[in-house]
Formats: C-alpha cells, sequence, structure tokens
C-alpha cells in the first residue's frame, strides 16, 4: 500500500468492494457486533475521494473477543489513536480492497459524526462540492503530508456537523415536485426546501428523468423538529397523496412520480414504519410507499426550485390550501 495520497472521481466499484468486506467481516464478527457500515467519501455516490474505503464495525459489547478475532485473520490492532470508543485497525494482507476498519462503540460522538457527516453529504451537493474541491487542493498541496491533509479538513468538517445539528431533514417523493414543495413551503417550521432527484443510478437532469431514467422527483425538507414534528410532516404527506397509487399522482404518470419516504435518520425507521401501519387501516388497498435511505440526493436545475413561486399560474396537482385541514 503507497503512503501517497491520491485523488480519485468516484468510482462505483466502491460499493461493490465494500459489500465484499461486509460479508466478510460479517462472517468473522456476526454473533458480537451490532452493524457494519460504509462511511467516509467513498460511501457517498458521486463524490470523489481518497480510494481507501472507511468501514465502522458498531459494537456494544464483546470489544476484546473482536480484536481477537480480528488479530488473528490478518489486521493489526493500532489502538484508539487518541479517539475515545474508536479501535484502528490495519490489513497486512491484499487480498482485499485497501481500507480502513475502525471497531467503534455504538452511541459514541465519533460514530454519529460519522453518520451525520455521510447524509449531510448525500443530501447536500454544496457540500460534496465544497469537500471535494477541499480534499483535491490538500492533496495537491502535499501528496506525501496524511496528518497535513486531515487536519486540513477539520474546520470544514465540523461546520457541517455545526449546521446540521440546527436542522432535521427529509426528503419526500410525491407526484410532481413543483406541488409538492409549494405545499411544504407554507408549513411553519420548514425551514428550506429543494427540489431534486433520488433513487436511480447516478447523477441526472429532468429530461433523463421524463425519459425513464428510474429517479424519483423528490422534496429536501429541513426543518425544526421543536416547531413541526415528523408525525406532523408525514400527516401532511399522506394529505396530498394518494399513498396506493403505483407510479401516478394527479395527473401525472410516470416511475417518477412514485411515492417515497427518503435519508431518514436510521432511528426514524419503525416510527415511521408503524405510522405507515397505522394508516394502512384507512385504504382497501395495499400502501404503496417507498422507504429507503441511504441514497444520494441530486439537486434538480435552477429553473425548477421553487417554481410555483416564479411561476404563480403554473401547473399543480395539489390543493395548495387543503393544509389547513392537518390538525
Amino acid at each position: 500500500m503507497s503512503n501517497t495520497l491520491r485523488y480519485s472521481n468516484y468510482n462505483p466499484l466502491w460499493k461493490e468492494e465494500f459489500h465484499k468486506l461486509k460479508t466478510h467481516l460479517d462472517s468473522l464478527l456476526t454473533t458480537l457486533i451490532i452493524d457494519i457500515v460504509h462511511v467516509g467519501s467513498t460511501s457517498v455516490e458521486s463524490l470523489g475521494a481518497k480510494p481507501i474505503i472507511d468501514i465502522d464495525v458498531i459494537f456494544s459489547e464483546n470489544l476484546e473477543f473482536i480484536i481477537k478475532i480480528l488479530e488473528t485473520n490478518n489486521y493489526l490492532y493500532e489502538g484508539t489513536k487518541g479517539i475515545e470508543d474508536r479501535h484502528a485497525f490495519k490489513y497486512l494482507k491484499d487480498d482485499f480492497y485497501e481500507h480502513h476498519l475502525y471497531v467503534i462503540k455504538q452511541g459514541s460522538d465519533n460514530l454519529n459524526n460519522h453518520l451525520t457527516l455521510k447524509r449531510a453529504l448525500q443530501n447536500n451537493s454544496k457540500y460534496r462540492k465544497q469537500y471535494q474541491d477541499l480534499k483535491q487542493s490538500l492533496i495537491k498541496h502535499s501528496k506525501q503530508d496524511r496528518e497535513f491533509y486531515t487536519n486540513g479538513k477539520t474546520s470544514l468538517i465540523t461546520r457541517i456537523l455545526k449546521e446540521e445539528s440546527l436542522m432535521k431533514s427529509i426528503i419526500l417523493g410525491g407526484g410532481c415536485f413543483w406541488g409538492v414543495e409549494a405545499y411544504f413551503k407554507q408549513l411553519e417550521g420548514v425551514s428550506t426546501t429543494e427540489v431534486g432527484y433520488i433513487n436511480g443510478n447516478g447523477e441526472t437532469s429532468y429530461k433523463e428523468v421524463c425519459a425513464g431514467s428510474g429517479h424519483v422527483e423528490a422534496v429536501l425538507l429541513r426543518y425544526d423538529e421543536e416547531v413541526i414534528s415528523i408525525k406532523k410532516i408525514l400527516d401532511h404527506f399522506f394529505n396530498i397523496i394518494d399513498p396506493t397509487s403505483i407510479n401516478k399522482q394527479g395527473n401525472d404518470v410516470g416511475v417518477q412520480y412514485r411515492t417515497g419516504i427518503y435519508n431518514y435518520q436510521p432511528e426514524q425507521l419503525p416510527f415511521i414504519e408503524n405510522y405507515i401501519t397505522v394508516r394502512q387501516k384507512e385504504y382497501q388497498k395495499p400502501i404503496r410507499i417507498e422507504t429507503v435511505t441511504n441514497l444520494t440526493f441530486y439537486p434538480a436545475e435552477d429553473n425548477h426550485q421553487d417554481y410555483l413561486g416564479k411561476n404563480q399560474n403554473g401547473y399543480c396537482h395539489i390543493d395548495l390550501n387543503s393544509h389547513k385541514n392537518v390538525k
């Protein structure tokens, strides 16, 4: 393994290589750990990175057994390197893709920061560009100084984490994104909205989506949970969709108009699933809402942002005044 820092454009191979490593680590540790998570820049679709896969193995107990098993399977234990609840390992062979392995305690600040940063980069194209540009600049400045590279990212990461702590976010697909955005922009507690594309193959455009790329037209909501809860957001979501419809909302037909709840925080999933189960009692047909997280959101072109704010008589499949009926 070279000590020279390298930069690479996003490579779909990274996702495949992570799953190979995950399968291997699962076979060694499955009864001792909680989860194995792909983190860092290589985990974010479309983001350029150093071509080294970062892996967090999440545990709550049995640390000594985990260390022993990894050491007997070609991993060198390198200690915490000064970071509490994070244990670093170096792989000594070359039969897997180059990777950094961390055994990290469930609920630790370091794990939460890894997951928060990943989610922020997936949701925010501006963060992705800033982070990518910074990494390229740092590597160009010094390809040998890993400490300089790591420390150089600290200020931007800290800012992103601070901004993410102030607002929650979730992404909703509910038919034509013009109307969905206009509806949610009215709600107290929703601070910003952005329309875009999600749950397809890579970056795309409106033209490609309309031609059947497979992406969903969706809206990213940033909201203050002290003002509006996830339950209230879902109440409003159900108010403007037919949750039993497949690839159709209002007069709009196509795979891009399927309904979905995306990039929720993992701890929100049980509530979301229970909410859908309860609401199912109101419908004879099964609810067809996708629930998927860990996706990259691609913002739509500027002319689609706040479309109905710019075009007062523009098309909308939603009754924008119906938010008053949600108690």
